[in-house]
């Protein structure tokens, strides 16, 4: 069953763009549109049909506009700030960098790896330029014909010949794949490998901390495949927005500020044959208020929609219930914290990470500010069970275990610079529910044609409506979509 391309036998990317840079085409019948959510894509879906004509309103929940684009500034000191939520930008995700071009920000290289990158497993801790030259230093496992092999070379091996085939023609050979291959979890398509040679536990157990599907090794192969092939991109660079992704967000403000209503959740909809009427609670005055409009634009995860009544039930077929209800979020953990100094920076590491096995998993650098006196570190970076470890903790006990973590790494100078720290986990964050859809097994091949399908007067957006989802480029497609889609009814 077809799905994958089903936005683009609509819309191309250049058809994307085009929208993007000129608006959509100037209605005749103007209509009331509701957007549920502010993130990104409603912002997206508001700004064009707005400029098109339409009458929008957005309701948002959360006291602030941009969902998981979350650039955090305090408590931190000296205007320093970090990333959340959106941190990186694949130079390929064309229609991101469309958006930021319309709104003149700024970007700078997003510095995800370096040479010079720590590596502290299996209690050896050395860099990656040593790693690649010696990856057995590790003492994994492997076997023999496996030994002097990185976790990328190795994972290479085992998925190599599907990469290739999709790259053939993505369009129509990732609806093959999904067809044959999406019952896999990765961790059973390495191991019991249908295409090629299957990988010794070591072997895995390698890729999964280095290549860092640690947490989620059990989803499905075929949507863990789809960020694997971002990342494996040859000359793929990252960037991110200079100052904080919040920039992007403010830049709709402009245009936005009078059709946003905030600390409003949306508990019912009620669908008629020539109107939709909306029922939100105000979450800090406990009143509740009604909007009448002809269509409606969510744009929140169905993990929230799931607690919406919408009336009649029938007005949503029985598989748009299915997605609403299984649909998987992966959990997302992050904790930063801000130093007096950039004891790094001593080490020549500007940019990119450490890995590890200690429950921190991931530290990043920040790739900004280098020579500032102080600086925040992205302290740890975790998914899914390697996120869920960390969710039954105060906020101040995870920024003491990420201390004690990089201890380890750095010494006592980690406590003796430490200034101030903060958390966040996205599946505790009520805004949310959860941080991005990763499939489970046999979920792409199951819900994905019913994702994006409208239901009635209701139309769907957000990242996890896309083709790319859990990045911005994957909300910005959803927002146009639903944009363009109500905008030609």
């Amino acid at each position: 069953m077809r799905w994958y391309s089903l936005v683009q036998e609509v819309l191309s990317m250049e058809q994307m763009i085009y929208f993007i840079q000129n608006g959509l085409t100037k209605t005749n019948s103007p209509k009331r549109i509701v957007i549920i959510g502010g993130g990104i894509s409603g912002l997206v879906s508001a700004s064009l049909l707005k400029e098109a004509g339409h009458q929008v309103t957005i309701i948002e929940a959360n006291r602030r506009i941009g969902g998981r684009i979350y650039t955090k500034r305090e408590p931190f000191l000296d205007y320093q700030y970090t990333e959340l939520g959106a941190m990186r930008i694949p130079s390929i995700h064309h229609l991101t960098f469309a958006l930021i071009n319309k709104y003149n920000l700024q970007v700078n290289e997003f510095i995800n790896s370096t040479p010079n990158d720590i590596i502290y497993v299996n209690n050896v801790l050395t860099n990656q330029q040593i790693y690649d030259s010696n990856p057995d230093i590790l003492n994994y496992p492997v076997n023999q014909d496996e030994k002097g092999k990185t976790a990328t070379e190795l994972l290479i091996s085992a998925i190599g010949p599907v990469i290739e085939f999709i790259n053939q023609d993505p369009q129509k050979n990732w609806d093959i794949i999904i067809e044959k291959y999406d019952q896999y979890s990765m961790e059973n398509f390495l191991r019991y490998n249908p295409v090629g040679k299957s990988l010794s536990t070591g072997a895995i157990d390698m890729i999964k901390t280095i290549v860092g599907i640690e947490g989620f090794p059990e989803l499905a192969f075929t949507a863990i495949l789809r960020e694997v092939i971002v990342l494996l991109t040859p000359n793929l660079k990252l960037y991110e927005i200079t100052g904080g992704t919040d920039f992007l967000v403010r830049a709709f403000l402009p245009q936005l500020r009078n059709n946003i209503i905030l600390n409003e959740r949306v508990v019912k909809i009620t669908q008629e044959a020539t109107k939709v009427t909306i029922y939100a609670e105000n979450e800090v005055l406990t009143k509740q208020n009604q909007y009448e409009c002809d269509y409606v634009i969510s744009t929140i995860p169905y993990s929230l929609f799931n607690f919406v009544d919408v009336s009649p039930f029938n007005s949503i077929s029985y598989n748009k219930w299915k997605v609403i209800r299984e649909l998987h979020y992966a959990d997302s953990t992050k904790i930063a914290i801000q130093f007096r100094t950039k004891f790094w920076e001593k080490l020549s590491l500007f940019g990119g990470k450490l890995t590890t096995d200690l429950p921190i998993k991931f530290s990043y650098f920040p790739s900004h500010d280098f020579g500032y006196e102080t600086g925040v570190l992205l302290a740890s970076y975790t998914w899914e069970d390697d996120a869920a470890i960390w969710e039954n903790m105060r906020n101040n006990t995870r920024i003491d275990k990420a201390l004690a973590n990089l201890s380890i790494i750095f010494g006592d100078i980690v406590y003796e610079e430490f200034l101030v720290g903060y958390s966040q986990s996205w599946t505790q964050f009520s805004f949310a529910g959860g941080a991005f859809v990763m499939y489970k097994p046999n979920q792409q091949r199951e819900l994905g044609p019913f994702i994006r399908t409208p239901e009635g007067r209701i139309h769907f957006g957000g990242s996890h409506a896309s083709s790319t989802p859990g990045w911005i480029q994957g909300a910005i497609e959803a927002g146009i979509r639903t944009a363009y889609e109500v905008n030609h009814l």
